[in-house]
């Protein structure tokens, strides 16, 4: 996992957000190898190992090689992002597309739920339950399988989306709140992100009243 994510990441438990304080105690340049993660609220703890983030106990499942090239021309068209500081998250079966979409869009990527294959240089990896643990506009766009398109999924990844944002999900999946379609076939819908979510509340110190 990039240390860059780590401002990113959010706890799951049911609290207003929170930041994450992490403990490292291995890590290689900009990555994470191993680490600890905990809430500075409810105390909740997540770890690092091998280099991927661990938000669920389960185990990823294995995922087919992305197809061809006109395919992944059309999960980038999809996507509708170039480049991008934000990541792209690939969720679940386009994470077998890591590393050859990043010849078409040149930004950070955040793999998630994907067991193994090739990452882009540079990508972070996460592996999580049904929800995505990121704050309100940190990703620049979102691809989301079948098999994790449940609605919890998909609201965190719109949540989780910049303004503009766009997710790509199963045409037989919901679309969030706060999000306009902009295209749909048999297989696939795409929409962004057109309300931007509230997230961590900033605190202000109150100047002091004048003493009368």
């Amino acid at each position: 996992m990039q240390r860059d994510l780590l401002d990113s990441l959010r706890c799951l438990g049911p609290h207003d957000e929170s930041w994450l304080v992490a403990v490292v105690h291995v890590a290689s340049g900009s990555e994470l190898i191993e680490a600890e993660l905990a809430c500075p609220v409810c105390g909740a703890e997540y770890r690092v190992a091998h280099g991927v983030a661990h938000f669920s106990d389960d185990t990823a499942p294995e995922h087919d090689t992305w197809p061809a090239d006109e395919q992944l021309l059309r999960l980038a068209a999809l996507l509708g992002v170039v480049e991008s500081l934000q990541p792209v998250a690939l969720v679940g079966r386009y994470a077998a597309s890591s590393a050859p979409l990043a010849s078409y869009v040149a930004s950070p990527q955040l793999v998630v739920n994907a067991a193994g294959g090739r990452r882009a240089v540079g990508a972070s990896r996460i592996v999580v339950a049904d929800r995505l643990p990121l704050g309100v506009d940190t990703l620049a766009a979102v691809a989301v399988d079948a098999a994790n398109a449940s609605v919890s999924m998909l609201e965190s990844a719109a949540r989780a989306l910049r303004l503009g944002g766009r997710l790509v999900a199963p045409s037989d999946a919901p679309i969030p709140a706060g999000m306009r379609e902009l295209a749909r076939d048999e297989t696939e819908w795409v929409a962004e992100t057109i309300t931007r979510a509230s997230g961590l509340v900033e605190l202000r110190r109150r100047a002091p009243e004048s003493v009368r």
